[in-house]
């Protein structure tokens, strides 16, 4: 069986090779690596090489468990694709932090990267242990940078290193792949069965890991298909002078089942750069109310939302308050990427979200809007003048 490491995911850690059950230790190790069941940082050697000899690869943990008087707790920050490692010293009164067995691989590491020996550089498997027998994958690392520093130690100073890894773009790792490095007898093939991510990483070109890929939809998962009737329904909005779509949106909103909110529209002059404004409400017994501002915006179906247009929604928001942003159209990966990234309080509904809400409030008849129902739309409009 190929087994594999996935990125968040969560293994069996039994404390030794010889436990069928186990996933970590007896599936990372192999005869002849000279791993040693430490607590952080475990290296593993090539079967035929020298022990001091640059490792094949390298596996760090770090303790989730937040354990009284520890002084050097790891930091795993997924947004900025990077982990704050520290090395292994302790408080010794003769050794150095030089001394210590892990310190000493992450040095050697390093002084091959600043020699521009990437070729050799093994890669770092990041794992976490949220609790007793079990561990996280964190992913595959680079070494970006060692420095020293310190800590305290039961009322004693420690110098000891603190690594800066970068995550790499690699979502699942191959167990086959490691063990080869480790088993290569010719080190000009070494990379050859690499993840291509590696092998950008060995030729000057980091790709770090991106955790909201997943999240950012393409441009055809934004838009009904080409000539199909719900691309009809687009194109009748998009067709409405634009107080009519503005109109429109805020009576969809309305009318939407298992929300209790009021939604107001603004004026078309003075509206202080948004359409339409109103209150979520999480009823009884919690009764909180939570403001918002939205804007609802024509564009043609190649014409993206870049994120200039959604900046100006944010940049109106007061503490506290929600932002709606509702176009015809689709956005760019960066306007997705820049509100996820930066967390910003904004729903974002494309030309699919709107065709989508029409089709569950029952207001299509052949493939368009109802026209009964836009009528008494825009006489509301007209009243509401």
């Amino acid at each position: 069986m190929d087994y594999s490491y996935k990125i968040g995911h969560t293994y069996i850690d039994k404390g030794g090779t010889s436990n069928p059950e186990d996933q970590f230790l007896r599936w990372i190790n192999i005869d002849g690596s000279g791993m040693r069941n430490a607590d952080g940082i475990r290296a593993l050697n090539y079967v035929d090489k020298k022990s001091d000899f640059l490792p094949a690869y390298m596996i760090l943990v770090s303790h989730d468990i937040k354990r009284i008087g520890n002084p050097w707790e790891d930091i795993v920050d997924f947004n900025t694709s990077l982990i704050k490692y520290w090395g292994d010293a302790k408080f010794h009164p003769k050794l150095g932090y030089q001394s210590f067995r892990g310190n000493k691989r992450l040095l050697q590491i390093w002084h091959a990267i600043l020699d521009g020996n990437k070729k050799l550089i093994p890669p770092i498997l990041h794992f976490s242990k949220p609790r007793k027998g079990v561990v996280k994958f964190n992913g595959v690392c680079s070494l970006t940078n060692l420095e020293t520093t310190w800590f305290e130690q039961k009322g004693n100073p420690v110098k000891n290193y603190r690594c800066e890894l970068t995550i790499l773009d690699i979502e699942e790792v191959e167990i086959s792949w490691l063990h080869y490095r480790a088993r290569c007898e010719d080190l000009s093939k070494l990379n050859d069965s690499a993840p291509k991510t590696w092998k950008d990483y060995i030729l000057g070109r980091t790709r770090k890991l991106d955790i909201w890929s997943k999240s950012i939809l393409s441009k055809e998962n934004q838009l009904p298909p080409e000539k199909s009737k719900e691309s009809g329904i687009l194109l009748q909005l998009n067709q409405l002078q634009p107080t009519q779509f503005e109109a429109v949106v805020v009576e969809l909103f309305k009318n939407l089942p298992h929300v209790s909110h009021k939604i107001v529209r603004t004026r078309p002059t003075a509206d202080g750069g948004f359409d339409f404004f109103g209150q979520f409400t999480i009823p009884y017994p919690i009764k909180y109310e939570i403001d918002f501002l939205g804007e609802a915006k024509k564009f043609a179906k190649n014409n993206a939302v870049q994120p200039k247009h959604v900046s100006r929604l944010v940049a109106r928001l007061n503490r506290g308050q929600f932002g709606i942003f509702v176009t015809t159209s689709y956005y760019t990966k960066q306007t997705q990427k820049e509100v996820l990234e930066d967390g910003y309080p904004v729903k974002l509904f494309s030309g699919i979200d709107l065709v989508n809400i029409v089709h569950e409030l029952r207001l299509v008849d052949n493939g368009k809007i109802k026209k009964e129902w836009l009528e008494s739309v825009f006489q509301k409009m007209k009243i509401s003048k």
